[in-house]
């Protein structure tokens, strides 16, 4: 079927032609139509690629359902078409990405636990292994919140003797800890990085 000249500025009759499976009358419209239609959809979406997709699909459905749809006016049909699908779009990219955030928050939760287990198993292993008396002033002064005067009253020790041995258990501490903490860090990096 050919188009004549007066034809390719009547949508009417372009429409009459597509609906009758007139290829050529199809791409006349997409060729005028194509570039504002993805401009717009640029507008909504900010992402070129993704708009071109939106504008092509819905010109494959215009064609797939020529002969269904009825059409008024072409410009106002493929803006709404267009309109309507990068609106869809715009919803799946924020259900996408609220799906995507509880996922990570979720994993990121399950591998601190993980990490923090490990870590206070490593910890109180290590203050398992403070000689006896040591470690009693440690777990007073850290797990109870005993001053030194109050673990020295209790101890009947000096609170000199106290502060001493508290030092040497951190110091302890520090260096059976260190190896760990940085594996741990790493991990940690590495989480953020996935």
């Amino acid at each position: 079927m050919a188009i004549n000249s007066e034809a390719i500025n009547n949508d009417e009759v372009l429409l009459k032609n597509i609906k009758a499976g007139d290829k050529n009358a199809f791409e006349l419209v997409f060729n005028n139509y194509y570039a504002h239609l993805v401009l717009l959809a640029q507008k909504y979406l900010k992402d070129k690629d993704l708009s071109e997709s939106i504008v092509q699909s819905v010109f494959v459905k215009m064609w797939e359902n020529r002969k269904k749809v009825e059409i008024r006016s072409l410009r106002g049909f493929l803006v709404v078409a267009v309109r309507n699908r990068c609106t869809n779009e715009l919803k799946h990219q924020q259900v996408v990405r609220e799906f995507e955030k509880v996922h990570d928050d979720q994993n990121e939760a399950v591998w601190m636990t993980f990490n923090e287990n490990v870590y206070l198993q490593h910890i109180n292993k290590v203050i398992d292994e403070l000689p006896e008396q040591r470690k009693k002033i440690f777990k007073m002064s850290r797990m109870d919140g005993l001053k030194y005067r109050e673990i020295a009253a209790k101890l009947n020790i000096s609170p000199k003797t106290v502060e001493v041995q508290m030092g040497k258990a951190l110091k302890y501490l520090r260096e059976q800890l260190q190896p760990l903490k940085k594996q741990l860090l790493a991990s940690i990096a590495i989480l953020f990085m996935l």
